[in-house]
């Protein structure tokens, strides 16, 4: 009689612990699926915005000013949700300016800057300001049309970038932008000949304008 009642009990305590054992391990297999799909809705939801920006471009260089004047500055730029309101940007423009010399002989350049780095939106009902900040590379190719100067030279340079700015959104994906930049930018120039000379050359300046894009 013993015997059975001790049976009856084990075999309940067994049946007990693998039906726990079961509930425990349904429960763990839902957490991580949960945390899984949180994940993965986390991705899905990543702001991407994309825009094409045109801007006007002062220069802070007098040298430049005295040449070329103001100049079109023309950048597609992408920017990517990192972490809620931090977004990583991408830009590529280009630069078309054109002038006189001091001979009174025309003379042309080109830049093509390419910049990365973080900006920080301010998200409020209507509209949202940025600042941002990051390092920027650029090539430049310059043509004069002078025979008392070197006729061509191009080179790379480095320094960085400043935003400033606001989103207005006119559509329920589509924005207007506007925007303030400041770019740090020393060049090394080079030119050919009977020998190659070097020299340095600065293409700092303000950019002002706006631009249209579209949020995904």
């Amino acid at each position: 009689m013993l015997t059975k009642l001790l049976s009856k009990v084990l075999g309940a305590s067994l049946f007990g612990i693998i039906l726990f054992s079961s509930f425990q391990a349904e429960a763990h297999e839902m957490q991580s699926y949960q945390a899984q799909r949180d994940q993965t809705n986390q991705a899905q939801s990543r702001e991407i915005l994309l825009e094409g920006k045109a801007s006007y471009f002062i220069s802070t260089n007098k040298r430049f000013r005295d040449v070329y004047g103001g100049t079109g500055l023309y950048r597609i730029e992408t920017n990517i949700q990192t972490w809620k309101d931090l977004y990583t940007w991408v830009s590529l423009g280009y630069l078309y300016g054109w002038g006189d010399s001091s001979r009174g002989n025309h003379t042309h350049i080109h830049l093509v800057p390419l910049s990365v780095g973080v900006s920080y939106l301010f998200k409020y009902e209507n509209w949202t300001p940025y600042v941002g900040i990051g390092p920027i590379l650029a090539y430049s190719y310059i043509h004069n049309g002078s025979k008392h100067v070197t006729r061509h030279q191009n080179g790379w340079g480095g320094g960085f970038l400043t935003k400033l700015g606001f989103l207005t959104y006119v559509a329920e994906n589509v924005f207007l932008d506007f925007f303030a930049d400041y770019s740090f930018i020393r060049m090394s120039f080079h030119h050919g000949g009977k020998r190659t000379v070097h020299h340095k050359g600065d293409l700092s300046g303000f950019s002002f304008g706006a631009g249209v894009g579209y949020r995904f």
